[in-house]
């Protein structure tokens, strides 16, 4: 049986190191405190792996920020991941400026507007018809919108712009102020999203959805916005299902695989390994799995002394944390068995810590 490539390097002799390896743990640091209780007992392996690190290191932007680094994307005024983005669905990005344009649906209430949702169900004759009437208001001011597929949405300016931006995830559901575009240029960026949320408001397009109960479109959330540059790459390969990671690291160039069902003791060299969101609902037993089929293997691999250097990043919606998990002497690791650490505490402890500027 023939595998692909990347998949080679799961099967190399277990005797040989593997450096780097980050393992990403998304929805980690959005969990309750009661689900986080629960990780002492459905994560030992994860628990004794950041007991023995020293205090985390703040990933400032988050997980935005933990994909750009492994896929070598260096920060411009924003992560400038628009431009990988772009490429990844087809689109050459040449000298431009390019930011993100999601599609969204904003929610009004007496005392506030707050994103209510990314559209990602739109067809291709709507997302057509939208962008068709974004270009045609929009092209005095020298932008263009494209579409790559219905919900990917890119505006191309001529000239970079001095913006900072969050993703769209970061503000669904609150108060939208603090999480619109900053920097020099933000003004003229705030006024045509304020453009575009009366053209869209109007358009037939979103008649029809709200007649169909679907969400309209009545808004765009700029995001990620910057120019192509030169990458210099962290890791070899990216394993993972995350779409907008794997969109990501084929536009950079950089080698992506999907996710394996487990690390089996079998080193990955210069790897980055994405593995699906922690989702409330489910914690308990996705922690359990994970668990068994990462984190106690690492952490064999580091007692055995077949690894030199994993990085753990545990992550939440808005930010994230990255541990340097050691490896323990014996006696360390009997004591950890007999008295298991927190995972509980240091996780509500990352998630504190990460609040603080």
């Amino acid at each position: 049986m023939n595998f692909p490539a990347c998949y080679t390097r799961l099967a190399l002799a277990s005797a040989e190191s593997f450096m780097p390896l980050t393992l990403v743990l998304p929805g980690l640091l959005d969990l309750s405190a009661t689900a986080l209780e629960a990780i002492d007992s459905d994560a030992p392996a994860l628990a004794r792996l950041l007991a023995s690190a020293e205090p985390g290191v703040a990933e400032h932007d988050g997980l935005l920020a933990t994909a750009c680094r492994v896929c070598g994307i260096a920060k411009q005024s924003d992560w400038p991941v628009a431009p990988q983005l772009a490429r990844a669905g087809g689109i050459e990005p040449g000298d431009a400026y390019w930011l993100c344009a999601s599609p969204v649906a904003l929610a009004a209430s007496a005392s506030d507007v707050r994103l209510a949702t990314v559209v990602d169900d739109l067809s291709h004759d709507e997302t057509r018809a939208l962008i068709a009437a974004l270009n045609a208001h929009f092209a005095p001011d020298g932008v263009a919108f494209f579409a790559p597929a219905p919900s990917s949405w890119y505006v191309r300016a001529p000239r970079a712009q001095q913006l900072c931006t969050k993703p769209p995830e970061a503000a669904v559901g609150v108060p939208l102020f603090e999480f619109l575009p900053s920097g020099p240029d933000a003004p003229r960026w705030c006024r045509w999203q304020s453009e575009m949320q009366m053209l869209l408001f109007e358009h037939p397009v979103n008649g029809q959805r709200e007649r169909a109960g679907s969400a309209p479109v009545n808004s765009v959330w700029f995001w990620g916005g910057g120019t192509d540059a030169p990458r210099r790459k962290t890791v070899r390969t990216v394993f993972a299902h995350d779409a907008r990671v794997v969109e990501l690291a084929r536009g950079s160039g950089v080698e992506c695989c999907a996710l394996p069902a487990r690390f089996d003791a079998h080193p990955v060299r210069d790897a980055a390994v994405w593995l699906d969101a922690i989702e409330p609902r489910r914690a308990s037993q996705q922690l359990d799995a994970i668990d068994r089929a990462w984190m106690m293997p690492v952490e064999n691999a580091l007692a055995g002394g077949r690894s030199n250097g994993i990085e753990l990043v545990v992550a939440g919606r808005t930010h994230a944390r990255r541990f340097a998990p050691r490896r323990s002497s014996l006696a360390q690791r009997w004591r950890a068995r007999m008295s298991p650490p927190r995972c509980s505490r240091i996780l509500a402890g990352a998630a504190s810590q990460a609040a603080l500027p």
